[in-house]
């Protein structure tokens, strides 16, 4: 009779255990790639004394709002932000790093986010939030204090636990790391088998091109007002790179196919026509998106299957995505 009941017990206990394993490893998985989109979109906010919010931010007030993007919680002023976290040397510097300055008085009392090429993104009080050199030699070189770090990494910049020395994508999304436009995951995670979504498209793309991301203005029925991809999201529309559809939705979370990133990255790089084209065995002259699957052949930037195919229908994986921009960006070069 107690077998009877303990064996359902049991079997509902495992349950709710691993689908709490579940839940608890999709809350520490943040993509940090999040951190400059969220932060550029705010170049032109003034600065305000004690302000936290895109009315005006006072320069910890900043990097509060940006990090709470990612999940990470900071100490209210600069001073405190600079006592916690793990400390870096200048030369080991990351992009996410906090950078912190003694300006007007002693000790940490101003503050930035490092984003890569030796530049730092602040809320300054004469020019509100914009971008600075950590080694202008007229004001912030000589008053730089030191780094500190909140972000997770496990492995040198580049480097992911999860992407193998044969991995096909694997000098894709070194070099990208590199030049400071993938910062992946926390832990030095990468994913590169996940499905990309269209807003994780939109983030990359926009930083990429160098596009100008601060409208934050909202237009679509299902993104709320204090989303923090707006400005990406509005950047890549603008570029006629990637829109809403049409009833107005965005669909941030949706995935792409490989037949409609060919159609993005055509747009994005404005890829010339194809004089002699590919025959990929399931894309024929009919098919809707063939002129731009050709464009991205002639280009170079794919060269589909070893089989002959392009499997147009298939989700566009993260390290697919990477390698294609990778190819873009060399090509553009």
């Amino acid at each position: 009779m107690i077998r009877r009941f303990i064996f359902p017990l049991v079997s509902l206990f495992l349950i709710f255990f691993f689908n709490n394993i579940s839940v608890q490893a999709e809350e520490k998985k943040v993509n940090y790639d999040k951190l400059l989109p969220t932060a550029k979109q705010y170049i032109g906010v003034p600065y305000k004394y004690g302000g936290t919010t895109d009315k005006g931010f006072d320069c910890s007030g900043f990097l509060q709002a940006v990090y709470e993007q990612l999940s990470i919680t900071l100490p209210r002023t600069a001073a405190d932000q600079y006592q916690k976290g793990e400390k870096i040397s200048k030369d080991d510097l990351r992009p996410g790093d906090l950078v912190f300055f003694e300006t007007y008085k002693p000790g940490a009392s101003h503050a930035g986010i490092y984003i890569g090429n030796d530049q730092f993104i602040h809320s300054s009080s004469s020019k509100g939030v914009s971008i600075s050199s950590i080694n202008d030699p007229y004001y912030w070189s000589k008053r730089y204090l030191g780094a500190r770090r909140y972000l997770s990494f496990e492995l040198d910049l580049g480097k992911f636990n999860d992407i193998e020395s044969d991995h096909f994508a694997k000098e894709a999304i070194e070099e990208l790391s590199k030049d400071h436009l993938l910062i992946g995951y926390n832990d030095s995670y990468f994913y590169p088998d996940d499905s990309i979504s269209r807003e994780q498209i939109a983030m990359i793309l926009s930083v990429a091109l160098e596009l100008d991301l601060t409208d934050r203005k909202n237009s679509y029925n299902d993104i709320n007002d204090d989303y923090w991809g707006l400005g990406a999201v509005n950047a890549v529309s603008k570029a006629d790179v990637l829109k809403a559809d049409n009833e107005g939705k965005w669909n941030p979370s949706s995935t792409l196919t490989r037949e409609k990133l060919a159609a993005v990255l055509v747009k994005a790089f404005e890829l010339g026509k194809a004089n002699n084209p590919a025959q990929f065995s399931d894309v024929p002259t009919s098919h809707p998106n063939y002129d731009a699957i050709q464009r991205l052949a002639a280009s170079g930037i794919t060269t589909g299957f070893s089989d002959g195919t392009f499997r147009p229908n298939d989700e566009v994986t993260r390290a697919q995505f990477v390698v294609f921009l990778y190819r873009a960006l060399e090509l553009k070069k």
